[in-house]
């Protein structure tokens, strides 16, 4: 095989590259490279095609992506790279679809793979699990049985390799007991904010000291959110619906983008809500009250995927989204996030933080994550530091979750500052003492039998920061 050609690569994906060429070499199908959203996982993919045709080792290569957005970012870097059509049509040397496509385009796909020395790179191989028959997990049922098809190379890529419901990923191999995912090449968010690939990111958990919830002729005082959910007086999808708690989270947000926009005033701010309803209430509250643009993307709009690719290049302040921005999206210009996902699983965390950690044009920019101080959001957190967890990509055969409740559980949850490996873990007292209109009535107007009041001049933050 040839030696690697000068693609103006980063360190990491130059010695990815060397290793994958001497896997496959060496006789292995499969190259699993698990990287850091935002590091340049595409590009190395597409270098890695380009050194095998090159070689002359294969004749095509398919591309696999979870979404139509990604699709699109695929296809116009390996274009470039390639320096040609990437399109599946006579004479170009590959094609990409989303994996939901593959059911519509398999007998042709089959017929590639029968035929000719094939390359296939599966994006964001987590989407696709292994060895369990649904609905939910067609993907994966259909990518394995097209690899089986004939003999191809396979490429498996991933930013946060582990599933939520704790299965195992298709084509990928595991070992140990509990089973750990095999993985050939790790570059986790830890090494690439140090080498300056990625940005290094704070994420702002908003907090109160005096939360007041009433139930009937009780009312129920509580120093924290934690405190109050632990205690199962408060839900999170209240937090998410309540005014006066948002008004403040989005005013936090405001603030942030605006303090960047001091030294990169083209940056822009990502709201990813948990409704339809909610979404398009929240853009209006940003028109409305911080004079600003905003426009909301979701997944049940025709045109979303071109009001995305519209934005990236776009003076608009801030894109709200349902379902459409979480990852393989490229918006560099994002560096704010407000996080009102009802999803609170850590893979989706990460995913969304990767929409803000792609750098744009210089190494030393900012950015920020602005969520509640939840307990599962304050772990997910806490465990950025590690990177990859140790724990994520095992297997977990029984997956148990318990509510601890300690003596001293009238204490505050604020921290003192202190140092925990890389990350520096802090607490803030916040400024914000603003009184805010109503947001949109975002709230509802029935009468409940719990209410709940958050003190207004006692919200607080903990600052994490990579």
């Amino acid at each position: 095989m040839k030696k690697i050609q000068n693609l103006s690569l980063r360190i990491w994906q130059k010695s990815c590259l060397s290793k994958a060429l001497e896997v496959y070499q060496n006789g292995q199908k499969n190259f699993m490279c698990v990287a850091a959203p935002g590091a340049g996982k595409t590009r190395f993919s597409a270098s890695l095609a380009k050194s095998l045709l090159d070689a002359n080792y294969i004749d095509f290569v398919l591309c696999f992506a979870p979404s139509v957005n990604v699709q699109g970012s695929i296809q116009e870097t390996f274009s470039n790279i390639l320096n040609d059509r990437f399109d599946g049509r006579i004479g170009t040397k590959g094609l990409v679809i989303t994996y939901q496509g593959i059911q519509y385009a398999y007998q042709e796909l089959a017929h590639v793979i029968k035929n000719y020395r094939a390359l296939i790179i599966s994006d964001e191989i987590h989407h696709c699990a292994s060895g369990v028959s649904s609905t939910s997990n067609q993907w994966g049922q259909l990518l394995v049985s097209l690899i089986s098809e004939g003999n191809p190379l396979t490429l498996t890529l991933s930013g946060t390799p582990w599933r939520s419901d704790s299965t195992k990923i298709a084509l990928q191999s595991y070992s140990g007991e509990p089973q750990k995912l095999d993985t050939d090449f790790v570059y986790g968010l830890g090494h690439a904010v140090r080498d300056k690939v990625c940005r290094r990111p704070s994420l702002i958990l908003l907090d109160n000291s005096s939360i007041d919830v009433q139930e009937g002729s009780e009312t129920h005082k509580f120093s924290s959110i934690r405190q109050a959910i632990e205690a199962e007086k408060l839900k999170y999808s209240e937090l998410l619906t309540h005014q006066d708690s948002l008004s403040q989270l989005m005013t936090y947000a405001h603030e942030e983008l605006i303090r960047i926009r001091e030294k990169h005033p083209r940056a822009a701010g990502l709201v990813v809500a948990s409704s339809i309803d909610q979404a398009r209430r929240i853009s209006q509250f940003i028109i409305t009250n911080f004079n600003e643009s905003s426009i909301v993307v979701s997944y049940d709009q025709i045109d979303a995927h071109e009001n995305i690719r519209d934005f990236q290049s776009s003076e608009i302040d801030w894109i709200v989204s349902i379902g459409m921005v979480s990852e393989g999206t490229d918006i560099p210009r994002l560096q704010v996030c407000a996080y009102l996902s009802n999803v609170r699983t850590e893979l989706y965390f990460r995913q969304v933080l990767g929409r803000i950690l792609r750098i744009d044009q210089k190494t030393d920019e900012p950015c920020s994550m602005i969520a509640f101080a939840e307990p599962k959001l304050i772990e997910y957190s806490e465990r950025i530091n590690q990177d990859l967890p140790e724990d994520s990509m095992r297997i977990k055969v029984i997956e148990q979750q318990t509510l601890i409740k300690t003596a001293d559980s009238n204490t505050s949850t604020t921290q003192s500052p202190e140092k925990n490996g890389f990350m520096t873990l802090k607490t803030t007292s916040s400024n914000h003492t603003h009184s805010f209109d109503r947001l949109h009535d975002i709230a509802s107007e029935a009468s409940y039998s719990v209410k709940m009041a958050f003190g207004k001049d006692s919200y607080r933050t903990t600052i994490l920061s990579l």
